[in-house]
């Protein structure tokens, strides 16, 4: 079974922006850079430039050719090699699933294969000693958990993770930033 896409235009999937609202919000009070890394066709560079806008360091794009709906196991085995060729990282924030497929699978698969811990429907995260400290909801209320870096995490929506909306310089300056693209 081939999916095809319509004539509409893609858009960010929410859950990603959560993650990147919630790197930007770690970033805003522990410091460190952001780069938002896409694995998709051309028109990934839109999602790439509205990461920008809102304030990433660093934009990548990695050119997809072929099925237009690769598994999670491709999916993650391309942001892996990577995030390698970045040259290391201390957390990789993903949304907890896709907007279209909502599989689920990739952030579990991703650590796997970048040989480092999981943790999924992360909702927030503060720097904590030499680590971070993750929370998340649950059946029983708030879990807590702390884990050092490197660390993998899927962040899932809460109400203080809503995606800002970029400023108008900050949109027309995203255009500006250089966006890496490897194939």
């Amino acid at each position: 079974l081939e999916a095809k896409r319509g004539n509409a235009s893609l858009v960010t999937n929410i859950f990603c922006e959560n993650a990147l609202e919630t790197a930007l919000q770690f970033r805003e009070k522990s410091g460190g850079e952001i780069t938002a890394l896409c694995y998709g066709g051309e028109n990934a560079e839109d999602t790439l430039r509205k990461a920008l806008a809102m304030t990433a360091d660093h934009a990548v794009l990695v050119s997809r050719e072929g099925s237009s709906n690769p598994g999670p196991d491709a999916v993650s085995k391309v942001l892996a090699a990577a995030i390698e060729k970045l040259g290391g990282f201390d957390l990789v924030l993903v949304g907890r699933e896709s907007g279209d497929w909502g599989v689920g699978q990739t952030g579990g698969l991703l650590a796997e294969e970048l040989g480092h811990s999981c943790l999924s429907l992360v909702d927030g995260i503060e720097a904590e000693g030499e680590g971070v400290r993750l929370e998340r909801q649950s059946d029983d209320g708030v879990d807590v958990a702390n884990a050092q870096a490197p660390v993998v995490l899927t962040i899932t929506n809460a109400e203080h993770n809503v995606p800002r909306i970029p400023k108008t310089r900050d949109v027309m300056m995203s255009y500006r930033k250089p966006l890496t693209s490897w194939s």
